[in-house]
């Protein structure tokens, strides 16, 4: 059984190449405006704001962003990513590789925004806590973020073991299962091409409860103000299909 094999624990390092933009296409540039109009009225966003897009992939929040501030910068762990963003969102675009642990910017940037469950990727729960330290001291004095993860909830309730789908030429087998003992909500991801085997692609996130996303964020030097339920404004319930957190940087 999938489920029997375990993770690798260093699965980002290799799941977001090529394939990952065909297989994700229905993610696309158009569907992230509307995302974008909602975290940026949730964090109150200002023309003059210095702006991080943090895991930016291939710049499709970014690319709405853009217009609305005068300084944005997108961070990612993938090289490919990176340079697809470049490459279709212009040069005028500040990116910049890294891994989210080490954010190379101390007191940079007055917004971080975080989209698309692109956080709790790390096995081991001081990792995560790095990440949160990392953005806090990227973050200037009362600094704001936008996180958009997943509602535990609502995943353990409505998980999808398995299914298959077509993108594009490919079809992509997806077995998904949930780990109890790490807590953490696991894919692998098989992808053919006219029936003949392409790659493998393994993801891992760790699955927060509202209580325990708070008090990792406030170890690490920032203060959850609300949670949301979904890109509407709805308030978090158990039914949620997001857990999208807003707030500052503390002290």
């Amino acid at each position: 059984m999938e489920q029997d094999r375990e993770i690798d624990p260093n699965w980002y390092a290799e799941s977001f190449g090529e394939l990952y933009s065909l297989i994700y296409a229905h993610r696309s540039v158009e569907a992230a405006r509307d995302e974008v109009r909602f975290a940026a009225e949730a964090v109150k966003l200002q023309p003059t704001d210095r702006v991080l897009d943090l895991a930016c992939g291939g710049g499709r929040h970014m690319t709405h962003l853009h217009p609305n501030v005068d300084f944005l910068v997108g961070l990612d762990y993938s090289s490919t990513l990176l340079a697809m963003a470049q490459r279709e969102r212009g040069e005028s675009f500040r990116l910049v590789r890294a891994d989210m642990r080490a954010v190379p910017f101390v007191a940079a940037f007055d917004v971080v925004f975080n989209f698309f469950t692109s956080f709790g990727y790390f096995r081991h729960e001081d990792e995560n806590r790095m990440t949160v330290q990392s953005v806090a001291r990227s973050l200037r004095s009362e600094g704001r973020f936008f996180i958009d993860y997943i509602n535990p909830d609502a995943v353990r309730r409505g998980l999808e073991p398995h299914s298959v789908r077509k993108a594009g030429l490919y079809t992509v087998d997806d077995t998904r299962w949930i780990d109890d003992n790490e807590g953490r909500i696991n894919k692998r991801t098989r992808v053919s091409r006219e029936n003949r085997y392409v790659a493998t692609f393994e993801e891992s996130v760790r699955l927060y409860a509202p209580e325990e996303f708070e008090q990792l964020l406030l170890q690490g030097g920032l203060r959850i103000e609300r949670f949301y339920g979904d890109f509407s404004g709805a308030d978090l319930s158990p039914d949620s299909q997001r857990m999208i957190a807003v707030g500052h940087k503390t002290g």
